[in-house]
């Protein structure tokens, strides 16, 4: 009989869906960096009662158009994501279900737009962590999940369910290369050119700077992972000069 990993897994390369990792309910109190930076009530288990496993899922946000970040281009392309994502993380859900599973999609953005997070700069759950605890990637100075493939240019989503799935591990291999690009591209310096703590990062600034671009019709920012070098994506390239302009010029 097909694991229920299996069988989720691949409802979601029907969806062209190749990202996918799982870690166990129990990884968020035994790992130090987890434990130290994610709150017990905003944990798999605090969240889904009888919560035994995290599915995680991503797909990577196309290079040449974060390049044009912050462009009406990259905020269009941010929300068809979004969107996606939602879709397949309710069809991971179904197939759960269909199993005789219990499980639940966890928004990928737990907070209440940019106004919500200038009182509270977090979400009730945090993707990245479920990402890191499933190998999918390591921090990158920016906070971001790096991944090899594609630097931190990925969206992410969590599933909780009640199935015992397979467990991934903390990747062992750093992928950040403490180049410091990203924080030395930053408009309102939130980056630290150190490595990645959630006290390193400056969330306030940086949800000022989505609040003004907001004003603008042009948020979310997007330089930061724009400007990163890891990943094998990284050579594909935007528009520049005059094309360049006129995308960054359409604004409120």
């Amino acid at each position: 009989m097909e694991s229920d990993y299996a069988a989720v897994v691949s409802s979601l390369a029907g969806l062209g869906i190749r990202i996918v990792g799982s870690c166990g309910s129990d990884d968020w109190e035994t790992d130090p960096l987890v434990s130290s930076a994610v709150p017990p009530e905003r944990r798999p288990k605090a969240l889904m009662p009888g919560c035994r496993s995290a599915l995680v899922f991503g797909i990577p946000v196309q290079k040449c158009i974060a390049d044009t970040s912050p462009s009406v281009w990259y905020r269009e392309h941010y929300k068809v994501l979004n969107s996606y994502l939602d879709m397949a993380a309710e069809r991971a859900v179904l197939e759960f279900e269909r199993r005789g599973r219990s499980a639940t999609a966890v928004p990928r953005d737990g907070y209440l737009g940019i106004k919500g997070l200038q009182k509270d700069p977090s979400a009730f759950f945090s993707h990245k962590y479920s990402a890191y605890l499933c190998g999918i990637g390591t921090f990158g100075m920016n906070g971001s999940i790096l991944t090899e493939e594609y630097g931190p240019r990925i969206r992410l989503v969590t599933v909780l369910t009640d199935a015992a799935l397979s467990q991934g591990r903390v990747m062992e291999k750093q992928i950040c290369n403490k180049c410091g690009m990203c924080a030395r591209s930053c408009p309102v310096r939130a980056i630290s050119c150190s490595p990645y703590t959630e006290r390193a990062f400056d969330a306030e600034a940086c949800v000022k700077r989505q609040a003004d671009l907001a004003s603008e019709g042009v948020s979310p920012c997007g330089i930061c992972i724009s400007v990163c070098p890891e990943g094998s994506d990284s050579g594909r390239r935007g528009p520049a000069g005059t094309p360049l302009e006129i995308v960054r010029g359409y604004r409120l």
